[in-house]
């Protein structure tokens, strides 16, 4: 009789390592998509209002942006995220940076305030449509005209045959990041039900629904791609 593999459903409060080690492993050019998000705030930040980050996990991107402008006065950096583990560690990681704070919350039931920019990193690919909907609808009643938006997804490609091909070289990256193939199987089936991809066409749709008509794809591997979107 053949040996089951055990699976529990995925969640970032079991993951077998640390928070960071796993998506510099998992996610392609992990670093350079902070790279662009470091660079695209410059142009929306200011020294007013809130700048926010969805699913902040334990602070890399929020907090490396709160100490780069530590020295505005009246700019406040907020991450928000559903894993009250990585809040937790995130406050102990930046407890000396006090333009920043972090909320443990579902983001789609949190009351945000005037902002002038969002970041969205690999976070809506495990919210309910509905969520999503509700959640970019929020952020963007409160983004200042002007302000931005910017999210990362990893997305379905447009057909089948892109799918599969796409899929096989991504498996391959994870391999090469010493991945087993047992690790890889029992990953995919943890995200039964929990990841809800959507194609970057109909990302692009709900995003134009929200309100949002400048929309910039400026990032793509695959099926991971990049949004500026400017209110």
């Amino acid at each position: 009789m053949k040996k089951k593999i055990s699976v529990n459903k995925w969640s970032f409060d079991n993951m077998p390592e640390s928070y960071d080690s796993h998506l510099k492993r998992s996610i392609p050019l992990y670093q350079e998509s902070q790279f662009f998000i470091n660079k695209i705030s410059s142009y929306f930040i200011k020294d007013q209002n809130i700048n926010y980050e969805i699913g902040c996990a334990n602070g890399t991107i929020i907090g490396s942006l709160a100490k780069e402008y530590k020295n505005f006065k009246k700019t406040k950096f907020v991450g928000v995220d559903l894993s009250k583990k990585l809040i937790i560690e995130a406050k102990k990681r930046y407890k000396n940076i006090h333009n920043l704070s972090f909320q443990s919350s579902n983001a789609s039931q949190y009351s945000f305030k005037k902002c002038n920019l969002a970041i969205i990193h690999y976070v809506l690919q495990f919210m309910t449509d509905e969520e999503k909907k509700i959640l970019i609808n929020k952020l963007y009643k409160q983004l200042i005209k002007s302000g931005a938006m910017i999210v990362f997804e990893k997305t379905l490609m447009e057909d089948s045959y892109s799918q599969d091909i796409f899929s096989g070289i991504y498996n391959d990256f994870k391999f090469d990041n010493e991945y087993s193939p047992e690790e890889v199987i029992k990953k995919s089936l943890s995200l039964r039900s929990v990841m809800r991809s959507s194609t970057s066409e109909n990302n692009i749709k709900l995003l134009k629904a929200c309100g949002f008509k400048s929309i910039y794809k400026f990032f793509k591997w695959g099926p991971f791609e990049g949004y500026l979107c400017v209110k």
